[in-house]
């Protein structure tokens, strides 16, 4: 058999020849032998691994994350898959109108969100099938939700709801719902962002239709039946409407927020971060203070060094607080630690401002928003026009960078955390530490002395050169 198909391989190849011959053209002459070919390929392959740089500078990378985690005082946790990861082929998706396709498509588009626009009542069904789900937050454009699973105790994930302006009709005029432009704006910063140790680990988001569905309409009611929260919110309104779209983040459970754990009295053993005192009040030790402040500016700083990133909501809702496993606590008096008594992580980025490599700014034209400038009762609401002043005095206006939104930030947090704070029966380490914080608090209030601190990179710098003092 192997003679037949090498013979009718030669008088093949004579047949060719001939007629090559006939049309006076060439036949092509081997340059060189089946074993010469072998051996030249492994001399390339030889010469070329020897030459070729590494595809990865492994030390520089290492270099970089070793700064990050000194920095934020942690090693980056491994980027961990959604909890329904296995359950895409339960959950029924939506055919379209092209007009309403395209009007999605600033979001579909992106590679973190899943292409297809799902069914929200079959995405609901299956996901109270592995899980548990609670409200825990609401704000003034979507609502929280912490899914804990069924089979794994302890193992949860946090997912963020957003209800999206409609194509036409209802909804689709009124700035009460977020547009489909920057939704796709909150998803490159959680998706970018979570590379920077301290903020939240993005897992993916989707794009879902219909009305609230009844495990995530109970989850509500049973938040709003039990929380004293005050803050306005247009989520109600697109809960009834059966024709909304909405937007799921899905991110890694960063803990409790930092206003709750503020409170006195928080549902949940050890939830309340405040520390009881031997005549019972409750307060913030110094250590804490100085753990969350550092580890908040410290993440604010490389972002701004990376992405010219300004978070312009950094109030306390927006950060959050996990208690490691095990931890000594640091009880030196400097400003900086790399032993943190809490892990903290920044969260929501929905006015947030940044600039990737080759991209346009991405941020929040906050002028369209005046509403933001109007409230009243908290420090927060004078922060926003502290920095509109800000704004006002750039040509590009929200547009422009303004490094110095994230100090204001940062002297609220502070502001808030020393607050919180007593030096009654307190170790001498603790009172200087204390006196320090206060100190860079006031500096970070004056107006004069603020000056010199221009970003969160200025604020982190001052800290650390006073411990190499």
């Amino acid at each position: 058999m192997n003679s037949k198909v090498q013979g009718y391989g030669k008088k093949r190849k004579q047949n060719v020849a001939i007629l090559m011959q006939q049309l006076h053209i060439s036949t092509p002459q081997k340059t060189h032998t089946k074993e010469s070919k072998v051996r030249t390929s492994k001399e390339i392959e030889v010469n070329d691994n020897a030459t070729r740089p590494p595809l990865v500078p492994v030390d520089t990378n290492r270099q970089r994350k070793k700064k990050e985690e000194k920095a934020t005082g942690r090693a980056r946790k491994p980027k961990r898959k959604s909890l329904l990861p296995n359950a895409k082929h339960e959950i029924k998706a939506v055919d379209l109108e092209i007009g309403i396709v395209k009007h999605l498509q600033p979001l579909l588009n992106l590679t973190d969100v899943n292409s297809k626009v799902l069914d929200f009542e079959s995405w609901a069904f299956t996901w109270s099938n592995v899980c548990h789900l609670d409200k825990i937050a609401h704000g003034a454009y979507g609502a929280v939700y912490r899914m804990e699973s069924k089979t794994q105790p302890g193992v949860s994930t946090i997912g963020k709801l957003i209800p999206l302006q409609a194509r036409s009709g209802w909804g689709s005029k009124t700035k009460q719902f977020t547009n489909v432009k920057a939704a796709a704006n909150e998803v490159f910063f959680s998706s970018t962002l979570d590379e920077i140790n301290g903020f939240v680990q993005f897992r993916k988001a989707e794009v879902l239709y219909g009305r609230l569905p009844n495990p995530l309409a109970a989850a509500s009611i049973a938040f709003d039946a039990r929380s004293c929260d005050n803050i306005p919110t247009r989520f109600p309104q697109a809960c009834k409407y059966e024709k909304q779209f909405w937007l799921f983040i899905e991110m890694s459970d960063a803990g409790i927020d930092l206003e709750t754990a503020l409170q006195e009295d928080v549902p949940g053993e050890g939830a309340s971060m405040l520390q009881k005192a031997s005549n019972g009040d409750k307060h913030l030790s110094a250590v804490q203070v100085r753990d969350i402040f550092w580890q908040v500016a410290s993440a604010i700083a490389v972002a701004e060094k990376k992405l010219e990133f300004e978070h312009r909501d950094l109030h306390l809702g927006n950060i959050c607080l996990l208690r490691p496993l095990s931890v000594v606590e640091d009880n030196s008096p400097e400003l900086w630690t790399d032993n943190p008594c809490v892990l903290v992580t920044i969260i929501d980025y929905s006015i947030s401002r940044a600039k990737a490599t080759n991209v346009p700014p991405i941020f929040q034209d906050l002028s369209d928003d005046p509403e933001l400038f109007t409230g009243e009762g908290h420090s927060q609401y004078e922060v926003y026009r502290q920095m509109r002043a800000v704004a006002q005095r750039q040509v590009e206006s929200w547009k422009a960078y303004m490094p110095f939104t994230n100090v204001l930030w940062l002297h609220h947090l502070l502001e808030m955390l020393l607050e919180k704070t007593s030096m009654i029966h307190q170790k001498a380490e603790h009172i200087r530490l204390w006196q320090r914080l206060s100190d860079l608090k006031a500096t970070l209030g004056n107006p004069q002395e603020a000056a010199d601190f221009n970003s969160a990179q200025d604020v982190v710098c001052r800290c650390e050169m006073e411990i190499s003092e």
